[in-house]
């Protein structure tokens, strides 16, 4: 049963995107979130003899304050596969919500489907509203995307059975609800493309267009947790330009953008699709190589290194690169690597530079 419920684990990670960790920022937003929802609902239950009892209502706010009782306490002691316990938390909500919808528009009376739905419906399609625009701010773009539509036609099939009964004594029904459904896709729509302009710019180098190092970070934890899962193999080349700084005082620091840019884009021609090259910081450069041990991770930087030394590059501006490579071990982290091929870049350089360092 264990083991049946980590493939399951597994497949929703793979599926959707999902990362091993999230900011502690975040992190800590959530558990406010949750306890801020938690108040709500247990104030609306005090509340509950001035604004209507109802069993179902009472029962569902009761088992959704368990839930989030139970999903805030795994999201606070927990460090492991924390985008997955968002995930739940995300998706157990939207249930939660879509089934008390469900129940409300269930009650509505047979004499006047047609203003009383819309009426019932309305204010929770707006919450669902609500629901796909926090989807889009937590989760990675196509991460949201997928469940955003997934909830979306969860809503639909859920309200299904309600309308048809109530189209059959008013028609335009179903023109009134294929309205507010198009509205939702167009919100999802509307939000994919925002979601993946904003993800790239926050993960781009405005001058040299590669990954920057925050988007070389997440890729880099990606890989780790990939490694772990899967049992699989990778390296990282980090390499500096040496003396670049005699480049911007001598030429000026357009000439040294000019050549920033030209040794990026020359260097992204010689790593293949499945790798990631970013622009580390100033005129550090790190690459991630899947599907790689560190033997082949260090004949890759010696060809980098003859490439870049015998390439001119901006204004006939010849120069050289030292290397430092490590590969992935188990039990690594993103700091221990980094701090490994940082070593090595270090080594290199007090070597005489214009060399590869492995760890």
């Amino acid at each position: 049963m264990g083991q049946r419920g980590n493939d399951t684990a597994d497949r929703l990670i793979s599926f959707f995107e999902l990362s091993e960790s999230i900011p502690e920022v975040k992190r800590r937003l959530f558990i406010r979130l949750q306890l801020a929802v938690m108040f709500l609902l247990i104030t609306r239950i005090v509340l509950s003899p001035i604004l209507g009892f109802d069993w179902f209502n009472l029962v569902a706010s009761l088992l959704m304050i368990l839930f989030l009782v139970v999903w805030t306490w795994f999201l606070w002691r927990r460090r492991e596969r924390q985008e997955l316990l968002l995930f739940v938390v995300f998706f157990g909500s939207a249930a939660w919500l879509l089934m008390v919808m469900l129940y409300n528009v269930l009650q509505v009376p047979l004499e006047s489907p047609n203003e009383s739905l819309l009426r019932v419906a309305s204010p929770w399609f707006i919450w669902l509203v609500l629901i796909y625009m926090v989807c889009f701010l937590t989760f990675r773009a196509r991460s949201a995307l997928r469940m955003s539509l997934m909830l979306s036609i969860l809503c639909m099939l859920l309200l299904l059975v309600p309308v048809i009964r109530a189209a059959v004594a008013k028609p335009t029904i179903l023109y009134d609800f294929a309205l507010l459904y198009v509205a939702n896709i167009l919100v999802i729509s509307l939000a994919f493309p925002l979601a993946q302009t904003q993800e790239r710019n926050s993960q781009t180098d405005f001058l040299t267009l590669l990954t920057n190092r925050n988007g070389g970070y997440s890729r880099l934890v990606v890989e780790i947790e990939r490694a772990q899962r899967y049992e699989e193999m990778f390296a990282i080349i980090l390499f500096d330009i040496d003396h670049f700084k005699k480049i911007n005082d001598t030429c000026g620091h357009p000439c040294g953008d000019a050549v920033l840019r030209e040794f990026g884009a020359f260097a992204g021609e010689h790593t293949r699709r499945t790798d990631l090259l970013c622009r580390w910081g100033g005129e550090e450069f790190l690459l991630i190589m899947t599907h790689t041990d560190l033997a082949s991770a260090r004949l890759k930087a010696d060809h980098l290194r003859v490439q870049f030394k015998n390439r001119p590059f901006h204004q006939n501006i010849f120069l050289t690169a030292s290397f430092g490579v490590t590969a992935y071990y188990p039990y690594d982290s993103a700091n221990s690597m980094l701090e490994r091929v940082d070593e090595a870049l270090y080594r290199a350089k007090r070597n005489g530079r214009n060399c590869v360092e492995a760890e």
